[in-house]
């Protein structure tokens, strides 16, 4: 523990010294209603006031949160003072996306003698594959095999996938994971 600050070894004191107390308690499922009233009360999602309808492009009318309308309604950031004809980077390979994807785009391409060059909104890594909490879409332990992901993937595609598409995603995705 003595890696983590002390204000997170605090909190991991509290939840050490509850943990006990805690596995033996039981919480009742909540109804749909009472699930519903708790979200209205609380999630973003469901409060009008989070949201607004796009006054532009092709997408006018349609309700989204504001911060999402304001980017989409905002001006570009490119200056008028963009000239193409004085380019401050060439590359071979322009890779936009720093998770899982991009980076490995990205590397591929790299080993394959490109000149790449990679942008991201945040840090590299903090991309949506950090957050997919244990989401990513391969057999790669013990309890799981390429058969169970198959009729998962089938089944989560409401049976309209195409089968050799899945095949290749369950019989290549371990490796790829590993590769990563």
């Amino acid at each position: 523990m003595s890696g983590y600050p002390p204000e997170m070894q605090e909190s991991i004191r509290k939840v050490e010294a509850t943990r006990a107390r805690r596995i033996q308690e039981s919480f009742p499922a909540m109804s749909l209603e009472e699930r519903d009233e708790l979200l209205k009360l609380f999630h973003p999602d469901y409060k009008d006031e989070t949201f607004q309808a796009i006054r532009v492009g092709v997408s006018k009318g349609q309700r989204m949160p504001v911060e999402l309308a304001r980017v989409m309604e905002g001006r570009p950031h490119i200056g008028a003072d963009f000239d193409l004809s004085a380019p401050d980077i060439e590359t071979d390979v322009l890779v936009i996306g720093g998770g899982g994807a991009g980076a490995s785009a990205a590397m591929l391409a790299q080993e394959n003698g490109a000149q790449v060059v990679l942008v991201t909104k945040l840090r590299f890594g903090d991309a949506n594959t950090m957050m997919a909490q244990g989401g990513i879409q391969a057999a790669d332990r013990p309890e799981d095999s390429p058969a169970i992901h198959y009729l998962d993937v089938i089944g989560g595609g409401h049976f309209t996938n195409v089968p050799d598409l899945v095949e290749a995603l369950v019989m290549d995705a371990p490796f790829v994971i590993k590769w990563v």
